[in-house]
């Protein structure tokens, strides 16, 4: 059952970047960072995934609380 599901959700990411890249990207190859509690295993072997950064979710979290912290303050 493991095996299935990781490599359905590599071959469902490989596809969905092959068709975004395709259709948006004209030729170009765009940066794709995985994220999410199974990202580093699904991201094995698929040079698509250029990085898997673990708190990236938290630093954008982070990130937008501390700008709607300081706009409260300036306001």
């Amino acid at each position: 059952m493991m095996s299935g599901a990781v490599f359905g959700y590599r071959g469902l990411v490989r596809e969905v970047v092959r068709r975004l890249t395709a259709e948006n990207f004209l030729g170009k190859k765009p940066r794709v960072i995985a994220t999410g509690g199974y990202a580093k295993l699904i991201a094995q072997n698929l040079p698509e995934i250029e990085a898997v950064p673990p708190n990236l979710t938290l630093e954008g979290l982070r990130i937008v609380a501390n700008r709607n912290i300081r706009s409260k303050t300036v306001s």
